[in-house]
């Protein structure tokens, strides 16, 4: 039964590769700047970040360090922010919030309850104001990223820092698993370095946009409002 599953996703990737060459229609739209090739992932599986140190994301907070220097920022909003242990061992002198959901808005209460954490919720809207805002590896993980843009559009920041996996690195695009879904199973989609920026583009204002971290495959943007969206 295995086998056959294998075999019938396999041939339902061919065909979705020749109908546009046929003149065909594919079968799902193109999403949230992803090729319509694409296939989604559907089920949603949560990832459990309470134990996360500084193996993945590092380089993301150092530059978010070395953005709070160079700009004299005081305050930092850490969205998705884990175990919190970057946030708190690379940004701890500074006016630090954190958000997450349970269990690790649980743990980061009992692990430093002198520090404000917040119940990630995209549909409400808590007033925050901010320097910079540090969004790290977390929009891969959710069914509809525009909530969490829109989100990051109704807090009052200065700049945004934003990671995501690089496709493109990730896999050869003549690779089967180039059109998804994610080998890892709490992404729910992976963009490519073209369609990140794409994407991020219609919502903020890229000021930069680099590989952060070519062995694990880590594209990060830095961007600002764009007051001609808004």
């Amino acid at each position: 039964m295995k086998m056959i599953k294998q075999f019938i996703f396999l041939i339902s990737r061919r065909i979705s590769f020749f109908l546009p060459i046929m003149g065909l229609k594919r079968f799902h739209k193109a999403k949230y700047g992803i090729s319509n090739r694409y296939i989604h992932r559907i089920r949603y599986r949560q990832f459990d970040a309470t134990h996360s140190n500084d193996d993945w994301q590092l380089e993301v907070y150092q530059k978010a360090k070395e953005i709070m220097l160079e700009q004299n920022f005081s305050k930092v909003f850490d969205i998705g922010c884990g175990s919190g242990y970057k946030l708190i061992k690379y940004l701890g002198t500074y006016d630090t919030i954190g958000s997450e959901v349970n269990p690790a808005f649980q743990f980061l209460n009992e692990k430093y309850p002198n520090r404000k954490w917040i119940f990630s919720n995209f549909d409400i809207n808590n007033n925050i104001e901010t320097d910079l805002i540090i969004c790290a590896d977390v929009i891969e993980h959710l069914s509809n990223p525009d909530v969490l843009l829109n989100y990051i559009k109704s807090i009052k920041f200065k700049l945004l820092i934003i990671s995501t996996p690089a496709r493109d690195l990730l896999h050869y695009q003549t690779s089967d698993l180039f059109y998804g879904p994610p080998c890892n199973s709490t992404h729910m989609r992976e963009w490519t370095f073209n369609e990140f920026e794409g994407y991020i583009s219609n919502h903020f204002e890229v000021i930069n946009h680099i590989i952060s971290n070519q062995i694990q495959a880590t594209q990060m943007i830095i961007c600002k409002k764009n007051n001609d969206l808004l």
